[in-house]
């Protein structure tokens, strides 16, 4: 099918499953009666009833379809489900079928297969596209919910929870916990139900906190103000940028606050994430250009603030965020980032 250049572009799980529900019109020409149930949780599913035998199939919504769809999801185990993208090119949805796999998109392509009856309906349109782009975790955003895990990795979450702790969409709390669960990070450890929320917990701690170092970049976190203080021992200067910011403003990272957590190497400067610019006017030390040693960072999400402590008096962003400002700096900061990572308390 030819592509139309005024197709839409579907960016959000939460509209994919709404226009979908929107638009799905299932022929009953074979007494196959249909209708969609939603969960409280962001989740559908999508139930036939052909004479005496009832299908459910839970409805799995992808951005952007790959040829590793054809591979079970790991959560899924027996249970039906059906793969919704906003638009399945021909060759996949062929390999799909093959694979026994029930699929659909927005432009009306629908594959389901059960002992009793057979839907295999061929697009009629090519109204949607796929972003383009595969969903990352790792986004300010989504990393939201990646942080929380690796904090509390012994916790199981229902969907509901971790949308409310980390303050983003349920979709995108639904989205970004299917991708982990496909790159088997993160598993279902509870099926969800329509009286019984689904829960998930870390699968392997080491191996998030690795793919996530790979996917960051220090350079786009936040923006960066260095100050001059006269004071040389930087505990004075932290008091000072604590005291006079106010204490909830205000949560340390990198080389101090991991020496705060685990020493090993001497601080070279104090920096600290801040809630929002009330340093703009600061009387109490010079902004420089470089070489200062108070940098005041200003996130440009802020997920940095979730999962802090108080540690000796100051608030620290979470173990996991001072091994990541850690890692991409100089000045022995990625020395530090390991000796805190190897360091038996990390992350507990």
């Amino acid at each position: 099918m030819k592509e139309n250049p005024k197709s839409r572009i579907i960016d959000s799980g939460e509209k994919l499953l709404s226009l979908f529900i929107q638009s799905v019109h299932i022929q009953c020409d074979r007494g196959i009666k249909t209708r969609i149930i939603t969960l409280s949780d962001g989740k559908a599913s999508l139930h036939f009833e052909a004479g005496h035998q009832k299908h459910i199939f839970e409805i799995w919504p992808r951005l952007n379809p790959s040829r590793k769809l054809l591979h079970p999801r790991p959560e899924a185990g027996t249970k039906p489900v059906l793969l919704l993208c906003p638009h399945l090119p021909d060759a996949l949805a062929a390999d799909l079928q093959l694979a026994g796999i029930n699929h659909a998109d927005l432009n009306g392509r629908l594959f389901v297969k059960t002992p009793t009856f057979l839907l295999d309906r061929e697009p009629k349109s090519h109204a949607y596209r796929n972003p383009g782009t595969e969903l990352s975790p790792f986004t300010l955003k989504s990393s939201r919910v990646v942080r929380v895990l690796l904090s509390r990795r012994e916790q199981e979450w229902t969907q509901a929870e971790l949308e409310t702790h980390t303050g983003i969409s349920r979709a995108l709390v639904s989205l970004t916990l299917a991708e982990l669960i496909e790159r088997e990070l993160v598993e279902q450890t509870r099926p969800g139900s329509r009286h019984l929320a689904a829960l998930y917990q870390l699968k392997d701690f080491d191996r998030l906190l690795e793919e996530w170092s790979a996917a960051d970049d220090w350079g786009k976190r936040g923006i960066i103000d260095q100050y001059s203080l006269l004071a040389a021992d930087l505990v004075k200067v932290a008091e000072t940028a604590r005291d006079a910011l106010g204490g909830d403003n205000v949560f340390f990272t990198q080389w101090f606050a991991a020496h705060l957590r685990h020493p090993y190497t001497t601080p070279p400067l104090v920096s600290a994430y801040v809630k929002s610019k009330l340093f703009s006017e600061i009387t109490w030390g010079r902004r420089v250009d470089n070489g200062g040693n108070l940098w005041l960072i200003t996130p440009r999400d802020e997920g940095v603030f979730q999962e802090a402590q108080t540690v000796g008096g100051f608030n620290l962003v979470s173990d996991v965020q001072i091994y990541l400002d850690l890692l991409q700096v100089g000045q022995r900061g990625p020395e530090q980032a390991q000796a805190l990572r190897e360091w038996g308390g990390f992350a507990k």
